[in-house]
């Protein structure tokens, strides 16, 4: 059997991905190509599922798929790396309310370790 690919995905590369696993010895040549085969199905779902986000529109852009990662549970395993892009106003806000959360907990904890330390001294 080849390792020739017959979809889009190259089956050797999917050989070497999977031989990268430390968990993985021996990896035959079928079940590469079922592997390639599952992948490509996978990027197919994922794709048309953005596409429906796209409303008609010509193309899928990233945010329809990002979208997707972050409303679908199933996809849940994909929201550290596919995270929903922000503008940089955005970022910064969200840095802001942090930051406002952070010192509201560092105030938080002074006040609470000011008040055992003089309950504990009566």
């Amino acid at each position: 059997m080849s390792t020739k690919p017959w979809g889009a995905l190259p089956v050797y590369r999917i050989m070497t991905i999977m031989k990268s696993s430390s968990e993985a010895e021996n990896i035959g040549k079928d079940s590469s190509l079922m592997m390639t085969k599952a992948a490509e199905l996978f990027i197919k779902m994922l794709s048309r599922e953005g596409y429906k986000l796209a409303n008609g529109g010509r193309s899928l852009e990233y945010k329809h798929v990002a979208e997707v990662v972050q409303r679908d549970e199933r996809y849940e395993f994909l929201r550290d790396i596919m995270p929903k892009k922000i503008t940089y106003a955005e970022y910064k806000k969200m840095q802001g309310i942090q930051e406002n959360r952070d010192e509201s907990e560092t105030e938080d904890d002074d006040e609470s370790d000011s008040g055992t330390s003089s309950g504990s001294s009566q």
